[in-house]
């Protein structure tokens, strides 16, 4: 179980309303600076800013709404802008502590990385355009094949393995692609992959093989634990030259996937991997590229350590800093993230 390191702005937040660290503030709350807490345990939370302020806002479909500017689930953050949604919201990492070492980030508190978050201020915007990052899919699923540019021709990629968590949350498989035929511009055609299923509390089971036709156009879907193409509780969808699993943005279930080097045939207990290492697929863009946590930094303790990197987000002529600075609440409860933010040039 993930142990939390509990700052005085985490306590300070479980304060602000009864129901217990899943609100928010509107306005400053930390010497000018607000702090907004969002429970991002079970689904996508969503933040608004306005003004000076921020606030949690309910969105039915993220994708063609305007009313939210930044979302959060687990670790992921996403921004309204790009492919995420219509927002056009931007980001940009100062990454003040890009360079600092893992004894560091592990002494990094709310309170003494406080001044790193008022050292920025309109000098330190960027100037190009360019520096401003939109939203782009990332998927937790790639590398599976290869592509040669003299020849043109698509290969699978078999020593690319992955454990993937099913829809359903509870088993896992191994997978990885063995061949690829009849690939063309838009598919890859008939794709073969091996995969083994390890239930809840059980050991892996046996490898299948199974080939599937990717169609020109809309995906085909696999259930792992069926072992057949489904339209309900698949696991992972096949999509032109994508692969996606069925949770994040890409599905309503649980599926997350992590890369692994090891050999596929060596891959024996999918559930020894934290659970924290498994990723759906989410859109990337400044949060993607420059990770605001880092992980198990003592190598015992499954732990997530916030950098206290300083971000920029830009919502039209409006821009804000942020610096996420818990990942736990006041109980030491995971996906709980609190985030300083402030208005910059108000």
């Amino acid at each position: 179980m993930y142990r939390a390191r509990i700052t005085t702005a985490a306590v300070a937040i479980a304060c602000f309303s009864a129901a217990g660290c899943s609100e928010s503030t509107t306005g400053p709350a930390d010497d000018d600076a607000g702090l907004i807490t969002i429970n991002a345990d079970q689904a996508w939370g969503y933040v608004s800013f306005s003004g000076d302020g921020a606030s949690r806002v309910n969105v039915t479909d993220p994708s063609t709404s305007t009313a939210w500017d930044i979302a959060f689930n687990g670790t992921a953050v996403m921004l309204n802008g790009g492919a995420a949604g219509p927002g056009g919201v931007e980001g940009y990492c100062v990454c003040q502590n890009a360079n600092a070492t893992d004894a560091q980030v592990q002494g990094f508190t709310a309170e003494n990385q406080r001044a790193a978050f008022d050292a920025v201020g309109v000098p330190q915007l960027p100037q190009a355009d360019s520096a401003w990052k939109t939203e782009a899919l990332a998927l937790a699923v790639t590398g599976w094949y290869r592509y040669d540019f003299a020849t043109h021709t698509v290969t699978a990629a078999p020593e690319q393995s992955f454990y993937i968590r099913t829809s359903t949350g509870y088993a896992y498989a191994r997978f990885h692609v063995t061949a690829i035929e009849n690939a063309t511009q838009s598919t890859p055609g008939r794709v073969t992959f091996e995969y083994a299923v390890q239930p809840a509390g059980s050991a892996m089971g046996d490898v299948e093989t199974y080939t599937i036709q990717v169609p020109a156009s809309g995906r085909v879907t696999f259930d792992f634990e069926t072992g057949s193409e489904a339209a309900a509780d698949w696991d992972i969808a096949f999509e032109g030259y994508q692969i996606r699993v069925n949770g994040g943005v890409s599905g309503s279930g649980s599926a997350a996937a992590v890369s692994v080097t090891d050999p596929f045939a060596s891959l024996d207990d999918a559930s020894g991997v934290p659970s924290t290492a498994y990723r759906a697929d989410e859109f990337g863009g400044v949060f993607n590229a420059h990770r605001w946590y880092r992980y198990n930094l003592t190598g015992n303790d499954h732990q997530i350590w916030p950098t206290f990197d300083v971000y920029l987000i830009r919502k039209g002529d409006a821009v804000y800093k942020l610096q996420l600075i818990s990942y736990y609440s006041a109980a030491g409860d995971p996906r709980h993230i609190t985030l300083r933010y402030e208005r910059v040039g108000a």
